[in-house]
């Protein structure tokens, strides 16, 4: 007589019921509580975001600045300063603003997210020239002054060096080295006044005395900001 082998299916019929009540658990319960919980905390946590771009100097006296505001949530408060003093943005595009910088200095960006998360943040500027040249290694030596001038962002304007005499006459060095920055001006014993400029115009003027009883090649400088 012929047995025909029997295979019961509820173990299936029960193995397919615990993986459709788990596939409802993780879909109608676990999921959206997850997604919910991390919907919540990006919420809470979130920190505002910006971009912001120093662009180059063609003339070291100017350079523009683009601030885009890359933050998802809304903004309660923002706020950008340069040296303490409100800076003033021009709107350029959808959350993008430009400004132009005049000098250097320290730039603070204050910025608060609505859900009250809030960030600041310091962007430093130091690439434009405001300051003037400086004169160095001052030598005196049988009526010829030398001293080295130099300016290490825009360069020294060799052909605004000049000497005032005590009687006021206006004099060109004797030399001046645009390779080595060395100058030599005829000195006297009441001294001379010497006047340089940078390229973008900073001043520095500098009186050297012969009289002087501790170097006789010491300057008595001032520097004025060019215009």
């Amino acid at each position: 007589m012929n047995r025909r082998p029997y295979r019961s299916s509820r173990p299936y019929k029960y193995h397919g019921f615990l993986h459709s009540d788990l596939a409802r658990l993780l879909l109608f319960y676990i999921l959206p509580f997850v997604t919910v919980n991390g919907i919540i905390f990006f919420l809470v946590t979130t920190r505002p975001k910006y971009e912001l771009v120093i662009e180059g100097t063609n003339d070291y006296r100017t350079t523009d600045i683009t601030f885009t505001i890359k933050s998802v949530m809304p903004l309660k408060e923002v706020t950008i300063k340069m040296d303490s003093e409100p800076l003033d943005l021009e709107k350029v595009g959808k959350k993008k603003y430009r400004a132009t910088i005049t000098h250097n200095g320290s730039l603070e960006i204050y910025m608060k997210n609505f859900n009250d998360m809030a960030l600041l943040d310091y962007e430093y500027i130091d690439i434009l020239d405001n300051e003037s040249p400086i004169i160095e290694d001052a030598v005196s030596e049988e009526g010829v002054l030398s001293f080295t001038v130099s300016d290490t962002q825009s360069g020294v304007d060799f052909t605004s060096i000049c000497g005032i005499t005590s009687t006021g006459e206006q004099i060109l060095p004797l030399s001046a080295d645009r390779t080595t920055g060395r100058v030599s001006f005829p000195i006297d014993s009441n001294g001379l006044i010497v006047q340089v400029k940078d390229m973008t115009g900073n001043e520095f003027q500098t009186t050297f005395s012969l009289n002087s009883s501790e170097d006789p090649a010491a300057p008595e400088s001032s520097a004025a900001e060019g215009v």
